[in-house]
């Protein structure tokens, strides 16, 4: 009876956690006591006899989780905010078929004191036996550990072939360059011979190289070294934000977590919105600069050739989607085997069906047009997002090249769209972020302000006046501190919060862009 859960105080902040103690359980049959001295174990059974403590049965620990309709409850609208888990240690023989007829029978004659206490009815959703069972584990899970062994494989051996063998094709020799105005002396990376296929395909497995190239700090001259800066310190406070995020499913007090939001410093600091807002603008900015600056380098000539251009959009997408999609796919693959481990061993309720059913979802990169609980790894709504953005980006980047002023229309019709339809939505639903935050539509100003921003950096850059600068960087931050507190107090009426959710990405933009320029 110790070691099964009961109700603990707490549950009208959220805390839906009777666990129990499951190791404790798990020892009732350990007949070895602690290695504490022989005296002190005399002492402790002087008055008992610990051989008639032990159950005369197997013993085994289970975990219930049932739904409740609890008023009393604070309602916060976080997912599985009704559920309860009970843990039990019965003995091993129960079968699941047993607790769950017993269990039904319990919850519908209302024989839990608590009923009467919070005025709650329960419904039974699942009986977990906890029991581990490693084959039970990884029987659905052989082709994908199959896969993950292969790629560990091609991973050494890339990694070998790089060392022992790549390396060695490398030579170092000295180039002398003359003019008529100066001579220089440079060296020059050259191939003893030409790689094979073979050896090309073995290098992307390289850990070797690939590491330094993923920690190479040296930036080419066409490169924007303040998205650099930008990205690093919007990645620490997205890490933060997570952890505080995916922790409120597993906390026992989430109300009083939500009510240390209300601090000034800690909203401004949980703010969800703006630091993924600001790697969409990075990520557009980079694509539409990239493609402009490489059409001025190259001096193209505007080509009316459709086939011409319909083969250049296939190739960008088809480009960005090899590069993305292995490694995505593999990370999927990962989680669900965490996923499955987790719903064999943790108390907790999982998602693990969510992967196994709803993974075509996230290959066409279609899942953020979905609801939450029908998506697989929920917090990559973002690369659906930004590979929707890239095929829109890129459609109108080639159309540039060929109808400019249609270009321009489009843009700036998708512009306003964007922004009234997100107000009006955030209007319709009373203001409701998690239902507006991963569609398209509502973070899509990015990818249209960034073609307009790409092109004015390229083409029209100029030098500010020192009292446009200061002008200027007043206007960004205003822009970026209203973007961040604008909900600080959050009675707010609803018209507010959607003229706030409407205008708050525009406004964050706009402030960012301007510390781009201007860096």
């Amino acid at each position: 009876l110790d070691s099964s859960g009961e109700y603990k105080p707490g549950f009208l902040q959220g805390n839906n956690y009777w666990l129990g103690n499951q190791e404790q359980c798990l020892d009732t049959i350990n007949r070895y006591p602690l290695p504490i001295a022989k005296q002190q174990i005399l002492n402790n059974t002087i008055y008992r006899n610990p051989q008639e403590e032990f159950p005369p049965f197997k013993v085994n620990y289970f975990v219930i989780n049932f739904k409740h309709n609890s008023t009393l409850q604070y309602h916060i609208n976080f997912g599985n905010e009704d559920f309860v888990t009970l843990g039990l240690c019965l003995p091993a023989s129960c079968s699941m078929n047993d607790l769950n007829l017993i269990l039904e029978k319990i919850f519908r004659d209302r024989a839990f004191f608590v009923n009467d206490l919070y005025s709650v009815d329960f419904k039974l959703v699942e009986v977990k036996n906890l029991k581990y069972n490693q084959r039970e584990l990884f029987k659905d899970a052989i082709f994908f550990i199959c896969i993950l062994a292969l790629t560990f494989s091609m991973m050494i051996i890339g990694t070998t072939y790089d060392i022992f063998v790549h390396q060695k094709y490398f030579i170092v020799t000295d180039k002398t360059t003359a003019n008529m105005k100066n001579i220089s002396e440079e060296m020059e990376i050259t191939f003893l011979h030409r790689e094979s296929r073979t050896g090309q395909i073995l290098m992307c497995f390289s850990i070797y190289t690939n590491t330094k190239i993923i920690l190479n700090t040296k930036l080419n001259a066409d490169e924007i070294p303040v998205l650099h800066g930008l990205k690093f310190l919007v990645m620490s406070w997205l890490i933060i934000l997570h952890t505080v995020f995916f922790m409120l499913d597993y906390v026992d007090n989430k109300t009083s977590i939500l009510k240390r939001t209300l601090n000034f410093f800690v909203h401004v600091s949980i703010n969800t919105v703006v630091p993924v807002d600001t790697y969409f603008f990075s990520s557009g900015l980079l694509v539409s600069y990239l493609y402009l600056k490489d059409k001025m380098d190259k001096r193209k000539v505007t080509s009316t050739n459709y086939k011409e251009k319909l083969n250049e959009f296939f190739i960008h997408v088809i480009k960005r989607f090899i590069r993305l999609t292995p490694a995505y796919m593999l990370m999927i693959g990962i989680l669900q085997l965490n996923s499955t481990w987790y719903d064999k061993n943790s108390h907790f309720p999982t998602d693990m069906h969510n992967c196994a059913q709803y993974w075509w979802k996230n290959l066409l990169y279609i899942n953020n047009l979905f609801d939450s609980d029908r998506m697989c790894m929920i917090w990559s709504w973002y690369l659906a997002n930004d590979m929707q953005y890239f095929i829109i980006a890129t459609i109108l980047l080639i159309l540039s090249t060929i109808y400019f002023y249609m270009s321009v229309f489009i843009l700036g019709t998708l512009l306003i769209g964007s922004i009234v339809l997100t107000g009006y939505i955030s209007y319709s639903y009373e203001y409701i972020p998690t239902t507006i935050f991963n569609k398209t539509h509502t973070h899509f100003f990015y990818s249209i302000f960034i073609l307009f921003l790409s092109h004015y950096n390229i083409l029209y850059l100029k030098h500010f006046f020192q009292e446009t600068v200061i002008l200027c960087w007043c206007f960004g931050s205003a822009c970026n501190i209203f973007a961040l507190i604008g909900l600080y107090k959050r009675n707010v009426s609803i018209l507010y919060s959607a003229i706030y959710v409407a205008l708050s990405r525009t406004l964050w933009a706009i402030g960012i862009a301007w510390i781009v320029i201007a860096c």
